[in-house]
């Protein structure tokens, strides 16, 4: 497939780079949404990570042949594919829409503004609304569509290590538009990760100096579809210590930051232990929601868990029937499980520890 910068032979203002991986029914659309963009100074890049439908992508891509760089490549995951369109990026500002998002058509004009605003920024995330075919997705996420996530999820500019840690997200790639030249010194995304790896990555920006803020005006669209892994808390929590514990291991071990950090590790150690007790109980495998509870209790002491944990000594039946009560109580009076990116941030002052990027 041939491949051309669309802005002809000089350097792009920006470098769009798609991981493609069993989305060709969807990246039409994001495609789509990318050349409709009233900033037209960009160039396009699609990785194709040996998608069990190549055939059926390259049949989609064939439409824009001659208005994207393809590359196909071994299966490295979304972090081999996002750094290999890096490797090959011109341009001096870096977006990672996924292959199933949209870009509203002033996406790139309004954040490339932002940063010509702000000259200290390095990162930028827009706000995004929710959409998907409810017929489609589960139940549970039809409270989501046509909200938007950042009302959702407020989290408030600059964004601090603090502010991050908790959110096991922080930014969805597909709405952040990240400067080069910061993106060389931060490095790239880390291969060992096949999910999370973008909370891994904004952590690391952080923590080194870089400015990340949020444009706080809805310029994309997030779609939920069955597929989308993000949206399952079982499978983010695991995902977002392995990421939190590579984090950690680059830290200076007696420093704030890495306190904070095994702080998190440990919260998210304690909700993991939680969940499987929960599963457990509900199952009256009373001695294994016991042994859960208590890892939980370990990890983070907790005056409700210690009590659950007498009750299990003393009433087994009765403490399931009143976790069982309490869960339900709570489910209600929440509406619904909120989104793993950007949860509730945490507002602490910056640490005063953190080193500055060269410039």
């Amino acid at each position: 497939m041939t491949s051309a910068n669309i802005v002809g032979n000089r350097p792009p203002l920006v470098s769009v780079i798609i991981p493609a991986y069993n989305n060709a029914r969807y990246i039409g659309e994001t495609l789509d949404s990318i050349f409709a963009q009233t900033l037209r100074d960009y160039e396009v890049t699609v990785v194709n990570s040996s998608s069990p439908d190549t055939p059926q992508l390259e049949q989609v891509l064939g439409k824009y042949q001659n208005r994207i760089h393809y590359i196909k490549q071994e299966d490295r995951g979304v972090s081999g594919d996002r750094n290999t369109g890096m490797r090959n990026a011109q341009g001096q500002f870096l977006a990672f829409p996924d292959s199933d998002d949209i870009w509203l058509p002033n996406f790139l004009a309004d954040q490339v503004k932002f940063f010509d605003e702000n000259p200290s920024l390095d990162m930028s995330s827009a706000d995004c609304i929710y959409f998907g075919d409810a017929n489609v997705i589960d139940v549970s996420w039809h409270h989501l569509i046509g909200q938007s996530w950042l009302s959702r999820n407020p989290t408030e500019s600059p964004v601090t290590l603090e502010k991050l840690l908790p959110t096991h997200g922080g930014a969805f790639p597909s709405f952040v538009l990240l400067r080069k030249a910061t993106a060389l010194k931060v490095g790239f995304f880390d291969e060992d990760l096949r999910l999370l790896e973008d909370y891994h990555y904004w952590l690391r920006l952080v923590y080194w100096g870089g400015h990340f803020a949020y444009l706080r005006k809805v310029l994309g669209k997030r779609r939920i579809h069955p597929e989308s892994l993000t949206y399952d808390r079982s499978v983010v929590l695991p995902h977002a210590l392995t990421a939190l514990k590579k984090f950690l291991a680059t830290l200076e071990p007696s420093g704030r930051e890495a306190s904070l950090v095994r702080r998190e590790i440990a919260l998210g150690q304690s909700r993991l232990a939680l969940r499987t007790g929960r599963r457990k109980l509900a199952m009256r495998d009373y001695e294994g929601a016991t042994k859960s509870f208590a890892e939980a209790q370990a990890a983070v002491p907790s005056r409700k868990v210690r009590l659950a944990l007498l009750g299990l000594r003393w009433a087994p039946q009765s403490t399931r029937w009143a976790i069982s009560r309490w869960d339900e109580h709570r489910a209600g009076s929440s509406g619904s499980i909120k989104t793993p990116p950007a949860a509730r941030s945490l507002n602490r002052p910056t640490s005063s520890a953190v080193r500055r990027l060269p410039r």
